[in-house]
């Protein structure tokens, strides 16, 4: 591979391969032709076995940096590696079977730039491949993204750009202790040591199928994510009876099937959450309420399109009332949510 002309380029974006060849090449081409040129593209190949290694060495393109594991250590042990073998002053993920938009680097490094106590920015993604075509939208204020990740982990993980230096000076990687949540825990302490956001545009093209890890591991990605929300409950001063951490794990997952009652029970664990963090003080009271009046919101409309048996609770939850948020309110944070606009001033 061809040495890079520039050593110290903004931005180092760092694909993990193992075994992509089938979309590898529309990926990297994704990425060379990027409006933001001072990059380098850092490949790690993860001990592949079809024909991804001479996909990549059949580009020209000197800011493209191959680099290759002895065997195959597994997505988090690679991961670890680029964040440390990066020369980027940012570094943009980006796997190998997705797509970026031709500006994405250029708006993250804006936002970026333009936010010194930001240490992680992401953005909205289209879904496409074996789903129906699909924009995810995620909030952009980093109050809302803080409460949020009681939930989920408020990036793509795909979009995500950071600023390595923070995460090197505070020994952050991913901890092989969360596999296929790794992002998720690594964002929660993260979350400790700089603001995040959101770009309110779709900046990377997600593609979904069959052999992915998010749906081949799904029961240890939401044991792994369990974990997670249990600790950041513990701050809270939480300790959830099986029962009750059911119903987070529902909620977080829009989970309605196969649990009685599930719309009561829940708007009285996410009051018993609001309530616990008017004790602690944990996170801010206004912020808090949106997030958590929009997952209550999010499970009735889940539950309404899977025809679950509609409860009294539904039409007049407590949640809405100890908040103060209304009905009105709520749909109008969600109109601002979906428009980009929720969280700015």
């Amino acid at each position: 591979m061809t040495t890079l002309s520039n050593a110290s380029p903004r931005v180092t974006v760092l694909m993990p391969v193992y075994n992509g060849g089938e979309y590898l090449r529309a990926a990297i081409d994704s990425i060379l032709v990027q409006t933001f040129r001072d990059f380098e593209l850092l490949i790690i190949n993860d001990g592949s076995t079809d024909q991804s290694v001479g996909i990549i060495r059949s580009f020209s393109d000197s800011r493209i940096r191959l680099v290759e594991n002895d065997g195959n250590l597994g997505l988090i042990s690679t991961l670890n590696n680029g964040l440390r073998l990066a020369r980027g002053e940012y570094v943009a993920r980006m796997d190998c079977d997705d797509l970026s938009r031709p500006r994405r680097l250029e708006k993250q490094v804006a936002l970026l730039d333009a936010n010194p106590a930001m240490g992680v920015c992401g953005s909205w993604v289209r879904k496409f491949g074996v789903v129906t075509d699909k924009v995810c939208r995620y909030h952009t204020d980093s109050g809302l993204l803080a409460c949020g990740l009681i939930f989920d982990p408020v990036l793509a993980h795909p979009t995500v750009m950071l600023c390595r230096r923070i995460f090197l000076d505070q020994g952050l990687e991913y901890d092989p202790e969360y596999r296929h949540a790794e992002d998720y825990n690594l964002w929660v302490r993260a979350a400790r040591l700089c603001e995040f956001g959101n770009i309110p545009e779709v900046l990377l093209d997600y593609r979904v199928h069959t052999s992915q890890v998010s749906q081949v591991n799904n029961p240890e990605q939401r044991a792994n994510a369990g974990r997670v929300r249990c600790s950041l409950l513990a701050e809270l001063g939480l300790d959830p009876s099986k029962e009750e951490f059911d119903i987070h794990q529902r909620i977080s997952t829009s989970t309605v099937s196969g649990c009685e009652y599930l719309f009561r029970h829940s708007d009285d664990w996410l009051c018993r959450i609001w309530e616990a963090n008017r004790d602690t003080q944990r996170y801010c009271e206004s912020e808090l309420s949106l997030v958590l009046a929009e997952r209550l919101v999010t499970l009735l409309k889940k539950m309404l399109e899977n025809r679950v048996a509609l409860e009294f609770r539904m039409f007049r939850p407590r949640l809405l009332n100890i908040t103060g948020i209304g009905w009105v309110g709520i749909g109008r944070f969600i109109l601002q949510s979906i428009r980009g606009e929720a969280g700015r001033a």
